[in-house]
């Protein structure tokens, strides 16, 4: 007999005693575990929808793309330059896949004829089949070593991962037992076997003869009892018992409905409709922010790049979306009621503490690290401004922030500066002049109030009259942007600020903006056009980066010095500014550029943001002295900077670390003008 005859003739008795037995096993399974599926989907579903109203709707084909290439090709974990997960994810998700399909090709070619005799359809699904199942046992074995053996700190261990693991390898053994079976009880020449079934063929050997010949009856029992049973029990398990696997669906549909507004851009409260100031309850969250808690794969990403947690803080992003996890399903224990159990946890004091919501410095480095995006610095704010807005507890300092910024217009309380002095001596025109400039230079409260960072605004002055840049500043009329009250949660406080400005601003027609401050520049570009103020912003590095590209500036030689660039968070993560700084660094001869050893969007906060830089610290636990220990290490003699926050951070830190002697702090700007007075001697 042929190969061909061979084969369809061992797939007639295959389907007679094995396929028919396992299409009823099917037919009585599947209800199950639809029903299964239906009951664990509808309980998080049921659970999504006490959340508030949130309209995520918006550019599906964007949203799809994403998920396909973040939930599929693993980019988020690529990009932290985790190499090694990636590869782990890839295998156990590229391996399961090609699984489940050859399984499902090889199950229907019987039925669905699509070639008489299917052995070519079987043979190459059946191949498939067998290297997926190869890569999802090799993508396992690096997940147990990589919990058990390497475990980053920042993984934890439930008794379930162990089942699972566990669980998965025998099915998957089990069915490449099945496969080696039928190779030791069939006729067909060995070299075909091998080719199309390799590690069948090696499992083939371990089959004694007395067990071949009750061929029928074992694979039945096999293929039923050991492989096709435990497989369908796991699919139940995972959806009836909340299971971490519940992750491969809620992941990816985490990931399409992400926020696809400005990065750093807060949501708004609208206080003519809405009763809420904040969240101080679970359901008072939105629908997309109880689907984050269970979508969180407990990987700990957010945890390791976090710079309160690793200087020291209480503070876990991890730990925040877990409890409040935790929190929703104790408050909630039976969904399909909608009603809470009569004697709840206060989610702001015992769930989730005061400290560790004001630790928090905004500074998106948790939501930059999460593979699937996952929304903590939202949630934290949220919580803010319940505390701020409705019962008034919060730290002192941020009680005396906020009332200088109402009172004052800035939050520097104490200063005897004025918004003029800084521009003493440089004669200046403010709007007032009437006259139309080119821009208006927005120059900030840090910049015109805090002696260290007044010099910035004066070397934009100078840069910017080198270049023949046409400006005005708004002088006295110039008040703070509000980014420090509403990170701080007094979002009403904000949208006062916030909508004087914009009149002020409207009044002077306004349309292109230039500020030397991140916080400023975010708030200006992303969070004004929620209130109607739409213009074009402009940080300073941008801008100088452009003069000195189209030639309008021209810089001489500095003194050889290494220059490290930091990366100020709102700045990068929150806007993607990454190479303007740089090459302007790059445009200043006679300095050696060196590289951080986190930079660019892995760049450490300095410990300012969230109005950090107006609360008291413990020095042992403050971020910014925890940066300036990296900037020392690299043995650098300036670290640059472009952002007032960072300067004035980083000169505590220098101070606190006593390194004054060896290690100067300068923006940007600072040397951009110290070049342009090089360059006319």
């Amino acid at each position: 007999m042929s190969l061909s005859e061979i084969f369809w003739a061992d797939q007639l008795v295959y389907i007679k005693d094995i396929f028919l037995p396992v299409i009823i096993g099917v037919l009585v399974f599947v209800p199950v575990l639809v029903a299964a599926f239906v009951f664990g989907f509808g309980r998080h579903y049921r659970l999504w929808k006490l959340g508030q109203p949130d309209d995520r709707s918006g550019n599906r084909w964007k949203r799809l793309f994403t998920t396909l290439a973040v939930a599929v090709a693993n980019i988020r974990i690529v990009r932290t330059k985790e190499l090694y997960p990636g590869i782990m994810h890839a295998l156990i998700f590229g391996g399961a896949a090609i699984l489940v399909l050859g399984k499902i090709i090889r199950l229907f070619s019987y039925v669905t004829g699509i070639t008489n005799p299917p052995q070519t359809v079987y043979l190459y699904s059946s191949w498939a089949a067998e290297i997926g199942g190869v890569l999802l046992l090799v993508g396992g074995i690096l997940a147990v070593i990589r919990r058990y053996i390497i475990r980053p700190a920042r993984l934890d261990n439930k008794p379930e991962d162990s089942l699972l693991y566990v669980w998965i390898f025998l099915i998957v053994l089990t069915g490449f037992m099945v496969k080696g079976y039928r190779i030791a009880a069939s006729d067909t020449a060995v070299t075909d076997w091998a080719s199309w079934s390799p590690v069948g063929y090696l499992l083939s050997h371990i089959f004694p003869a007395f067990l071949v010949e009750a061929r029928n009856e074992i694979l039945v029992w096999h293929r039923a009892i050991i492989h096709t049973v435990p497989a369908f029990i796991l699919l139940g398990y995972i959806w009836v018992n909340r299971s971490r696997l519940q992750h491969i669906l809620l992941s990816p549909l985490n990931i399409f409905f992400r926020s696809l507004k400005p990065k750093g851009a807060l949501s708004p409260v609208d206080f003519e409709t809405t009763e809420l100031f904040g969240v101080s309850k679970i359901e008072d969250y939105t629908w997309k922010q109880l689907m984050d808690l269970d979508a969180c794969t407990r990987c700990g990403r957010c945890q390791d790049v976090c710079p309160a947690n690793f200087s020291g803080k209480v503070l876990s992003p991890k730990q925040v979306i877990l409890d409040l996890k935790d929190h929703l399903y104790e408050t909630y224990p039976v969904p399909w009621q909608r009603k809470p159990v009569e004697s709840r946890k206060d989610m702001i004091s015992e769930v989730i503490t005061d400290e560790v919501i004001w630790d928090c410095t905004t500074c998106r480095a948790c939501m930059q690290a999460c593979p699937v995006y996952i929304e903590h610095v939202d949630k934290i704010v949220d919580m803010r401004r319940n505390l701020a807005m409705e019962q008034s507890r919060f730290p002192e300092e941020v009680q005396n922030t906020l009332k200088s910024l109402g009172a004052r217009g800035h939050p520097f309380r104490g200063t005897t500066a004025t918004r003029t002095t800084w521009y003493e001596g440089l004669e200046l025109d403010d709007l007032s002049e009437g006259k139309n400039p080119e821009i208006l230079y927005w120059v900030g409260c840090t910049g015109a109030l805090e002696d260290r960072n007044m010099s910035v605004p004066r070397a934009m002055v100078s840069i910017l009259r080198a270049a023949g840049v046409s400006f005005r500043i708004l002088g006295e009329e110039e008040s703070c942007c509000g980014d420090p009250a509403r990170r701080m949660g007094d979002e009403y406080l904000f949208q006062t600020i916030c909508q004087s400005n914009i009149e002020i601003l409207k009044s002077h027609d306004v349309k292109k903006i230039l500020t030397a401050c991140p916080h400023c520049f975010n708030t200006l570009k992303h969070e004004y056009p929620q209130f109607g103020g739409n213009y074009e912003v402009i940080h300073h590095t941008q801008f100088i980066a452009d003069l000195i590209r189209e030639g309008r500036l021209k810089l001489g030689k500095l003194d050889d010095a290494k220059i490290a660039y930091h990366d100020s968070c709102y700045l990068g993560r929150y806007n993607d500014i990454y190479k303007e700084p740089r090459a302007i660094l790059r445009a200043i001869n006679g300095i050696t550029n060196v590289e951080l050893g986190r930079c660019g969007s892995n760049s450490f906060c300095c410990g300012g943001g969230g109005g950090h830089m107006w609360m008291e610290e413990d020095p042992d636990k403050r971020v910014n002295n925890r940066r300036v220990d990296e900037i020392v290490q690299a043995k650098v003699d300036v670290v640059a900077t472009a952002c007032p926050y960072c300067l004035t951070m980083f000169e505590d830190g220098v101070k606190a670390k006593e390194v004054e002697e060896t290690l100067r702090v300068k923006d940007l700007s600072e040397l951009v003008a110290e070049a342009l007075e090089k360059d006319k001697l």
